[in-house]
């Protein structure tokens, strides 16, 4: 009874859509469904350099003699600066992607420093030496769709220089 009532309300290309997902459910759920793993996989693994290299830089900082007890962020950045390579080396899996992007990217050392502020990465691996929990540092969303944003906004005016040219 619900059903032709609603039928009708779609109209012709609802009801014609409507019958697609019908005929091809089971494939459309497939897709839909690798893709949603796919992108959780590619934000784990996210979080995990972002971890792997806090632990890193603490490990670095601590058993640096240059450091002694006079840790500072610029001081860990300087001294012992950020393994970006040792991450890419040591994650399993070729993409990366912020929790809430639609897109994944490929894992480069490009990408994660767009996508992580050294500065960030410096404090947590000092809250790290400190005791705090690694398993509670997450690397902050919105600084990283901010950064993406002014990237491509540099991008789009670098292109529109080039075409006035």
């Amino acid at each position: 009874m619900v059903g032709p009532f609603l039928e009708a309300l779609m109209g012709d290309i609802g009801r014609a859509i409507l019958y697609f997902y019908q005929d091809n459910a089971l494939m459309i759920n497939v897709v839909v469904l690798t893709y949603g793993l796919f992108m959780f996989v590619a934000w784990n693994n996210l979080l995990r350099i972002y971890r792997f290299l806090i632990v890193e830089m603490a490990k670095g900082a601590h058993t640096s003699e240059e450091l002694n007890r006079k840790k500072s962020n610029k001081k860990i950045r300087k001294i012992i600066g950020i393994p970006w390579e040792k991450a890419i080396e040591t994650s399993p899996f070729p993409y990366i992607a912020r929790i809430g992007a639609i897109v994944p990217k490929r894992k480069t050392i490009e990408n994660l420093q767009l996508l992580f502020d050294e500065k960030d990465l410096a404090d947590k691996a000092l809250k790290a030496i400190q005791g705090a929990k690694i398993q509670k540092m997450m690397p902050s969303n919105r600084e990283m769709l901010q950064r993406e944003m002014d990237r491509r906004k540099e991008k789009q005016v670098a292109k529109d220089k080039e075409q006035k040219e």
